[in-house]
């Protein structure tokens, strides 16, 4: 029997299941942990909370796209290994789309060991693993033998058999990672990392249906100078996964307001900046970040240039971000990075 709207469940689950393309977000320069399990622990000081929300497609669709994505992590066991750490935390994403309220959950735990090369440089190997899951609500789907003249009505059966709704699988991710804190002015990051190594099956309503493995790299550089409160900030960010590939480029610039003191370290500083990226064949991607000591704030949002601009008309997506790390005492002192 042909279905009311079944375009629709189609469309969604096509595109968010069988493209099969992960969640992620326009700032991915903002929390590097959500690109690579050794990323865990880098941050500024010994424990960061990270929280981003971000909705697209609301000009396309009566129900927009919506992502969330929290988490935590910090170093471990610092005083107790003479030449590195222990990093870990705590990930959580959570993305709803579509008028069958496809719903994605990861929750992960990104763990890794970060040898110290000198006195400036870390590299980390790290391992994550999590659950995968997601589902369709059937509740939200109208179809032709429930409509009742005037309207659907949801209390009559469907008459329909989509099969199972919901999915639960273990996942699997590694990645390594290096950091370089050179000065004040000057450090870089770079990672390579895989996701969903186990390719295990996560079809809704295709049971045979697997994960395609997601292979990504991500790289960035803080670059200022001495005589100058301008830094700039250039990232690059790649993707494969199954038939889809992404690239995005760019660069974010900041004005330092106030520098961090020589004694209490980047948490007395404040800066204001704003970024300009590209994802190819996609958006053009524009923010503003603001950092008050540990706290940093940013938003963004994509110009659409895709063919799929005609129904958007141009209106792509609109992300926040809230960064927050306290100032906590660490054996090895964590020079400011962005």
């Amino acid at each position: 029997m042909k279905k009311v709207l079944f375009t629709f469940i189609l469309g969604a689950v096509s595109l968010m299941s069988s493209a099969q393309q992960d969640r992620h977000f326009s700032m991915f320069f903002a929390n590097p942990v959500l690109l690579n399990p050794g990323a865990a622990g880098h941050g500024n000081g010994s424990l960061q909370a990270f929280t981003s929300f971000r909705t697209q497609w609301f000009t396309a669709s009566n129900t927009a796209f919506r992502s969330i994505a929290a988490g935590i992590d910090g170093k471990m066991m610092e005083r107790s290994l003479s030449n590195g750490f222990i990093g870990t935390g705590v990930n959580f994403v959570n993305d709803v789309s579509g008028d069958s309220k496809y719903t994605l959950n990861v929750v992960s735990v990104p763990i890794n060991y970060s040898i110290q090369l000198n006195e400036t440089s870390y590299l980390s190997v790290g391992l994550q693993p999590g659950i995968y899951a997601q589902r369709i609500n059937p509740e939200a789907l109208y179809f032709d033998n429930q409509w009742t003249g005037a309207g659907f009505n949801t209390d009559f059966s469907s008459g329909e058999n989509l099969g199972t709704f919901s999915v639960s699988r273990f996942d699997l991710g590694a990645g390594v990672y290096y950091k370089s804190t050179k000065s004040e002015k000057y450090n870089y990051q770079v990672g390579l990392s895989g996701f969903h190594l186990t390719g295990q099956k996560i079809g809704v309503l295709n049971l045979s249906e697997k994960l395609y493995r997601n292979f990504t790299a991500y790289g960035k550089i803080d670059i200022g100078n001495s005589s100058s409160n301008l830094t700039m900030s250039p990232a690059v960010f790649a993707l494969i996964q199954g038939p889809n590939k992404e690239l995005t480029f760019g660069s974010n610039f900041d004005y330092i307001i106030k520098p961090s003191s020589i004694y209490t370290g980047y948490f007395d500083g404040m800066s204001l900046g704003f970024g300009l990226y590209f994802r190819t064949s996609d958006a053009f991607i524009s923010n503003i970040v603001y950092r008050a000591g540990g706290l940093t704030l940013g938003i963004s949002y994509d110009v659409n240039v895709s063919p799929l601009s005609a129904a958007t008309k141009g209106v792509g997506a609109l992300e926040i971000f809230l960064k927050f790390a306290p100032k906590l005492k660490a054996k090895f002192g964590s020079p400011r990075i962005h």
